[in-house]
């Protein structure tokens, strides 16, 4: 409602509002890849197009390194302005994504786990998601977290989600050791395919889709918010290291790990000579504006309803809600 009856619009006018939204996705998979992929990070091909067409027709889309120069310089985006960005580096980024933004003709920002890279890794979330998708097994029981009987399914859903919050919090040798060891007591059928780009795929990338930016996301996707400042140093560092040896030049754009991150950690992104940080908005005012932090700017998962999604791309979010709902309490 507030969208098409012009309150929005009518917002954002009378507030005299200014400001980009940055756009949060992951995986763009076809069915073929799909399957593979934890659900909550992935989006329908088809529904990705509608959204690029729309934003195409209806804003302004800049890239991560425009917005930058223009919050250096103070100067404040015009409502409407949107910013792409992309975490995990999957491959569908390449064989979906990319043509779709170049049909457009739209810029991006893609942020690589330079570790998972490296090694061929999939992300542990996909794992784990397989693991018990595919299970021929159905007791689990890991050490210091629980044990399960995945045939009655609130133990499984709780299973999950406790594996999960452990992972988010491990470092990468422990979260490899836990991911084993579910492999090996779940014993699932199948094998998940590769499912992140390779080196030589995102060299193709720009080459092929010049509007597509490269950033890091740390080397090995762990929680900052966790670790101690020498470990975080080092995870931003070996990520830029990975990153040049490469790509042959420094990046300039950092996305932090689950959107967690601290003042030590955006002090450390600064130090080693990034240009910019992005985190979740988690609710708060999202649009980046000369007022915005640099290092902390806040960026949105874009909705899969249509109508939700032009009204969050269009200036009045999270404004006119917050406001109305201040005026209806």
């Amino acid at each position: 409602m507030m969208y098409w009856t012009g309150t929005a619009f009518t917002y954002v006018k009378v507030q005299q509002l200014k400001g980009a939204t940055i756009l949060m996705y992951h995986s763009v998979a076809s069915s073929k890849l799909a399957d593979w992929i934890e659900p909550a990070v992935h989006i329908e091909p088809s529904a990705f197009e509608n959204q690029m067409c729309f934003l195409a027709n209806y804003r302004k889309v800049i890239s991560l390194g425009e917005l930058v120069a223009q919050l250096k310089q103070g100067e404040n985006p015009p409502p409407g302005t949107v910013v792409l960005t992309f975490d995990d580096g999957y491959l569908d980024n390449m064989t979906v994504a990319a043509p779709i933004l170049a049909r457009y003709s739209l810029p991006a920002t893609w942020y690589l786990p330079t570790g998972l890279i490296s090694r061929s890794e999939n992300p542990w979330i996909d794992r784990i998601y397989n693991a018990f998708k595919s299970r021929t097994q159905t007791k689990l029981s890991i050490q210091s977290i629980g044990s399960w009987d995945l045939l009655d399914l609130p133990q499984q859903i709780l299973a999950y989600q406790k594996l999960k919050e452990t992972l988010i919090e491990s470092g990468w040798p422990e979260r490899e050791n836990i991911i084993a060891d579910v492999i090996q007591q779940l014993q699932p059928s199948q094998t998940p395919p590769r499912l992140l780009l390779t080196w030589d795929e995102i060299r193709k990338v720009r080459q092929e889709f010049p509007k597509i930016e490269i950033g890091v996301h740390s080397t090995n996707h762990i929680d900052f918010t966790n670790h101690p400042q020498e470990i975080v140093r080092a995870e931003i560092q070996q990520s830029i290291i990975d990153f040049e040896r490469e790509l042959g030049h420094k990046p300039e754009h950092f996305a932090f790990p689950y959107n967690r991150h601290h003042a030590m950690s955006r002090q450390l992104v600064q130090e080693l000579g990034l240009s910019s940080a992005v985190v979740y908005g988690d609710g708060r005012e999202v649009l980046v504006n000369n007022t915005s932090v640099l290092f902390a700017l806040p960026r949105i998962e874009p909705p899969h309803s249509s109508t939700l999604f032009r009204l969050y791309t269009g200036g009045a979010f999270p404004g006119l809600p917050k406001a109305l709902l201040k005026r209806a309490a």
